[in-house]
């Protein structure tokens, strides 16, 4: 056998290992019931300490996207998880690029897999604008610093040790658990989540559930009471590139309008424009349960209703993130023209994040941005967009969180959307029960850096989570 057979033949049996039991010919069934010794308890101390340390080096693989450059990480997860006899295997749908999957097998028949899922990725960090190297995994003052340490790599380092110390400790699961890790999430996932859940379907042919652990988590109240956010749907991306054309030459005499002029104007229209307001389901439920525990304001308990009143709407809707909540947002991030003062530039473009309710038509709305322009001579070009979809805020696995909230921090659980978007939507589309849910617990009022300057996870942050994976899985996985 030549060693390009030979390596693929290595992946295929790879691949096998991690296919639903009844779709490889390599998953052996017994006819004699074993029965199993008592499980060993879990050192959490020790467990946080290991996750702190695989963190830190995970982190200093560095997989800002662009370009990505995933495929060292897939290669130290699927290490890790093939010392545990897990198996594991890995994908390079382009060159550099990674995916990986591992599965740890349970023990009962007919019961739906879970897949937990993460992203590898990270966005670019301007060293110059940290206290400390983001590429470095810093461990210091109880925390772990780095691009990374809370979007998306502490959270995915948290489920796969949570996965391990279940195996370690010969806790026996009535259903599969898949770890599912892939890249290009923050450039839209075309060649990550979304070439996976296309091309190998087989790895999750099994599988009714996916808990991505991108977004959601325990919520910190200022009265000291808690909640549980579980995002059952999301925000859709549609990212927009406006280009226009004028007259290259000295700018001493300006024609009347330029090409830049012309998308000031352009831009200023769309800045203009305030979407309608609509309050969805799980956003009314999330602000009816804040005032529950609160204890007001009195507003939350009926929010559709309240923001009909301009005062209170013109005050809601002053906090960014409760107005990202309940309307489109649109957000011009990217500006290029020109490269020299004096000279007018042949060519002037805008790059814009709009973000839709999982209701919206995508269609009507790029009509509107277009109505807004108004001008033949901008070209407006989309350059990301993705299907809308939601779960049911019902099910075997909510009713599973809600139990491990219940048992673990006597809180309620709050099924929301997330403003941002995450690969749960290409889980969606398959027809799978997906929800976010990370198990850490933060005050949304203390930044922890994500895409922003100094990024970190308190190690405290990284126990109490650790500690919740573990007993979600078990009681989800019904232990045995």
């Amino acid at each position: 056998m030549t060693p390009m057979l030979l390596a693929r033949a290595s992946i295929l049996i790879a691949a096998l290992c991690i296919l639903p039991a009844g779709a490889s010919s390599l998953a052996a069934e017994s006819s004699q019931v074993v029965k199993a010794p008592p499980a060993k308890t879990i050192d959490y101390d020790k467990l946080t300490q290991e996750v702190t340390d695989f963190l830190s080096k995970y982190i200093r693989i560095n997989t800002t996207n662009p370009p990505g450059n995933e495929m060292e990480a897939a290669k130290f997860l699927k290490e890790k998880f093939l010392s545990e006899g897990i198996p594991a295997t890995t994908w390079e749908p382009e060159p550099g690029r990674g995916n990986l999957a591992a599965r740890l097998r349970g023990i009962g028949h007919g019961e739906k897999a879970l897949v937990i899922q993460s992203h590898m990725d990270v966005v670019p960090a301007n060293a110059s604008e940290w206290h400390v190297p983001p590429f470095a995994g810093e461990v210091k003052d109880g925390a772990i610093w780095g691009r990374g340490s809370a979007d998306d790599k502490g959270p995915s380092v948290i489920a796969l040790m949570a996965m391990l110390a279940i195996k370690r400790a010969g806790i026996l699961l009535d259903r599969d658990i898949i770890f599912i890790a892939n890249g290009d999430e923050e450039v839209g996932g075309r060649i990550g989540a979304e070439w996976f859940t296309e091309h190998e379907k087989d790895i999750y042919a099994d599988a009714g559930y996916v808990l991505n652990v991108d977004s959601g988590g325990v919520i910190d109240l200022p009265d000291g009471k808690q909640f549980y956010s579980v995002d059952v749907t999301e925000k859709t991306p549609l990212w927009l590139r406006l280009t226009t054309t004028g007259t290259e030459g000295h700018a001493s005499a300006p024609p009347a309008q330029t090409a830049v002029t012309r998308l000031i104007g352009a831009l200023a229209r769309i800045d203009d424009y305030h979407p309608q307001i609509h309050v969805l389901g799980p956003v009314e439920d999330q602000f009816r349960a804040i005032a529950e525990l609160e204890h007001g304001p009195k507003q939350y308990f009926d929010l559709a209703a309240s923001l009909r009143d301009p005062t209170f709407a013109h005050d809601f809707l002053a906090d960014p993130g409760h107005n990202a909540s309940v309307r489109d947002t649109i957000a011009p991030t990217v500006l290029q023209a020109g490269f020299k003062t004096n000279v007018l530039p042949l060519v002037a473009t805008a790059e814009i994040d709009c973000r839709l309710l999982p209701e919206r038509n995508q269609k009507e709305f790029l009509a509107t941005i277009e109505k807004l322009i108004n001008d033949k001579d901008v070209k407006v070009e989309v350059i990301l967009q993705s299907p809308s979809a939601s779960s049911p805020s019902k099910s075997e696995l909510m009713t599973a969180i809600e139990k491990l909230a219940r048992k673990q921090d006597h809180a309620p659980v709050v099924p929301g959307m997330t403003g941002g978007f995450t690969d749960a939507r290409f889980f969606r589309k398959q027809k799978l029960t997906t929800y976010s849910f990370t198990g850490v617990e933060f005050d949304p009022k203390k930044s922890v850096g994500v895409h922003g300057v100094d990024e970190h996870i308190e190690i405290k942050q990284v126990r109490q989570a650790l500690e919740r994976m573990v007993k979600l899985l078990q009681i989800f996985g019904k232990e045995k």
